[in-house]
């Protein structure tokens, strides 16, 4: 494990595209995001996903959800079927249990398929079976552990009692994200711009995170290969976040907005492509 992991140390992470390759190849990712309350939700991690490089984005939504996307982006497919990666709960609000379930029901995935489970289906996580990475604020982690009874006197503590106690991967996001594992800490990472802080930019990790996950088509994930991809898509978030925050400001820090975020993840993301002239 590298508790300082960089961006420069992952480069090659991903696989290129080859000319064999088509959509199914290439990593679907399976969206379960995005509700009457919350529909953008759905447009920047599907925005996201597309951005980051997958073979396809597959929305299980409320059909107003899908409308939304559809006219943001039209390669997204809002019918069932077969997917590589999960994002579920981004945009769905507390109290979804509910949605969660019928959600899961009309998700075609194996048990080997990781989830990333995100807001309002994190509550839910025991009953989420296969390969897990929990992407909390420290709010949502501070009601976690009050709801679970967990140790600890800070986020920091109740994010790797949770791991734990749930046998996941935790992504817990702020300023400086650390990623931990049942085991503890496994990658602290580099800080953040402040403008991160914002509406939306959770929901295009999610995203990212999702493709990530989907472009590796393994048949069987370790705890650390999930806690590596997590940092990944971490490290290629707050990369693309510092790229627009100097664009917004004219060469400084400046005020950034998600759906810009989303759509700088594709020069980051190659990035991190294996290449044959690297």
């Amino acid at each position: 494990m590298r508790p300082d992991l960089t961006l420069d140390d992952v480069q090659g992470f991903l696989p290129a595209p080859g000319p064999d390759d088509d959509k199914y190849r290439r990593g679907v990712v399976g969206l379960a995001v995005g509700s009457e309350e919350f529909p953008g939700a759905a447009v920047l991690a599907t925005e996201a996903a597309y951005r980051s490089g997958c073979g396809m984005a597959r929305l299980i939504a409320p059909e107003s959800v899908g409308s939304l996307v559809l006219h943001a982006r039209p390669e997204a497919v809002v019918v069932p079927g077969r997917i590589d990666s999960l994002v579920i709960g981004s945009g769905l609000p507390d109290g979804s249990s509910a949605d969660v379930t019928a959600r899961l029901a009309l998700c075609e995935l194996s048990e080997a398929v990781p989830r990333i489970i995100d807001a309002g289906a994190l509550i839910d996580t025991p009953h989420i079976a296969g390969p897990r990475i929990l992407t909390p604020h420290a709010g949502e982690v501070s009601r976690l552990a009050e709801a679970l009874q967990l140790p600890g006197d800070s986020p920091r503590a109740w994010a790797e009692a949770l791991a734990s106690h749930w046998s996941v991967v935790v992504v817990l996001k702020g300023h400086r994200p650390e990623v931990f594992t049942p085991d503890g800490l496994a990658y602290s990472l580099p800080p953040g711009t402040a403008w991160l802080a914002s509406a939306g930019t959770g929901d295009v990790l999610a995203g990212l995170m999702g493709t990530l996950a989907a472009l590796q088509r393994r048949a069987e994930w370790t705890v650390e290969e999930l806690a590596l991809t997590a940092a990944v898509a971490v490290l290629v978030h707050q990369e693309a976040a510092h790229r627009v925050s100097r664009t917004a400001g004219a060469g400084v820090p400046g005020p950034l907005l998600a759906m810009d975020l989303a759509r700088e993840l594709s020069p980051v993301v190659a990035t991190i492509v294996a290449r044959e002239d690297a």
